[in-house]
């Protein structure tokens, strides 16, 4: 990730071998590591991160600062996504009072998806478990959630 901030272009093949080497160990997809490559690869150019339609556009209603989507909107994000085949990995929640940012707890939820079942089966996994914390999630003007999803060529690059 400190490379991609430094925008060092020269990274982009090692971080590809990093990559290539998480998917080689099964390295889960939410652990730091791989999540850190991935936007390391994204903010080099070197990913493009499938966002669908309504994703982007709830994104787009949010200022540019905000991190991620308003949480009434969280549900519909949510099945956006799942509807489009990604799997959500995790969910952050954040406040944004007078110009400042803070993380905030989510719902206490915590799920662990099983990455030898099928991209289908994980899809809708994901979409269970996130649409239970949707439920739960705080939902006020000022909170916005930041889901974590991937696609299925993240993790099956010749597919």
């Amino acid at each position: 990730m400190a490379l991609a901030s430094q925008e060092i272009d020269g990274a982009v093949e090692p971080l590809r071998r990093a990559c290539r080497a998480c998917l080689e160990r099964a390295t889960p997809p939410d652990w730091s590591e791989p999540v850190g490559i991935r936007w390391a690869l994204t903010e080099l150019g070197a990913r493009s991160p499938v966002v669908p339609q309504l994703t982007a556009r709830l994104r787009a209603t949010a200022a540019d600062d905000t991190p991620g989507r308003p949480s009434a909107h969280f549900a519909e994000t949510i099945n956006d996504l799942t509807d489009h085949a990604q799997v959500i990995l995790y969910s952050q929640f954040w406040r944004v009072d007078a110009g400042s940012t803070y993380g905030i707890s989510g719902t206490g939820l915590d799920w662990e998806l099983d990455w030898t079942a099928p991209w289908e089966h994980l899809v809708e996994e994901s979409r269970t478990w996130s649409l239970l914390e949707a439920s739960e999630a705080p939902a006020s003007d000022n909170i916005f959630v930041a889901p974590t999803w991937v696609d299925r060529t993240d993790l099956y690059p010749e597919r």
